[in-house]
């Protein structure tokens, strides 16, 4: 198996859908991404995201795929900071597929043969009329890629900048994850969370996750002393 691949329904994060994305029923990006999936493919031009760490970029790229299974379609996320690993022959035939979704297309900023690769991928791709979406830290001129013609495809892409939230959402959003887990979170307890843990997203649904088999375990709520209790938090 190809690295990074991941078995859709199998490995793809189960409450990662394009749904269950915070702010999904006013989202730009959400509903774009809904429509981009069910266009025509010969109408459509790649996607591009980009944004911060924990800005929920890899969140709509696993939504896409689950969404894109549940159409029918064959999809396969990549991501590529560990495409060291790899050789860029990696790329090749995937626009046999579907839908691609590249993460951290930053990553080969210093890498030509690399660039090289995903500049054909996308120009397969786009050819044979398949959907594509690539994930980024920042806009397509901030990343460092040599390869100008690369540039150019990126900046022609259907583009959407993805902010941070703050911590009122950050609490929402934490408070909805405990929801699809069958838990219920507090907002004395999500504040807690907020202001004794990291505040990556991911870190904090991680010690989410933690606090649910916990809470399962002992048969306890989520309260601040069992969260202090199950985290070794002092005070």
């Amino acid at each position: 198996m190809i690295p990074m691949q991941y078995t859709l329904a199998v490995t793809l994060p189960e409450d990662e859908t394009l749904d269950t994305f915070y702010g999904a029923e006013t989202s730009p990006v959400v509903g774009y991404i809904k429509h981009f999936l069910t266009t025509p493919f010969e109408h459509r031009l790649p996607v591009y995201l980009f944004g911060a760490s924990g800005s929920g970029k890899s969140h709509l790229l696993y939504a896409a795929c689950v969404q894109a299974q549940e159409l029918g379609l064959t999809s396969q996320l990549l991501s590529l900071e560990d495409f060291k690993a790899w050789s860029p022959r990696i790329l090749d035939q995937l626009e046999e597929l579907d839908l691609v979704c590249l993460d951290n297309i930053q990553a080969i900023a210093g890498d030509l043969s690399w660039q090289v690769a995903v500049f054909d991928l996308y120009n397969r791709m786009t050819e044979q009329g398949k959907a594509l979406i690539i994930v980024a830290d920042q806009a397509p001129t901030e990343l460092g890629i040599t390869l100008p013609d690369l540039v150019s495809r990126l900046q022609a892409c259907t583009s959407f900048q993805l902010r941070l939230l703050g911590d009122e959402d950050k609490q929402k959003l934490l408070q909805q994850k405990a929801r699809l887990r069958g838990m219920e979170l507090p907002d004395e307890v999500a504040r807690f969370l907020l202001n004794r843990q990291q505040r990556d997203i991911r870190e904090l649904v991680q010690i989410l996750d933690l606090l649910d088999k916990a809470s399962i375990v002992h048969q306890r709520k989520l309260t601040i002393p069992f969260v202090k209790d199950m985290l070794s938090l002092s005070h």
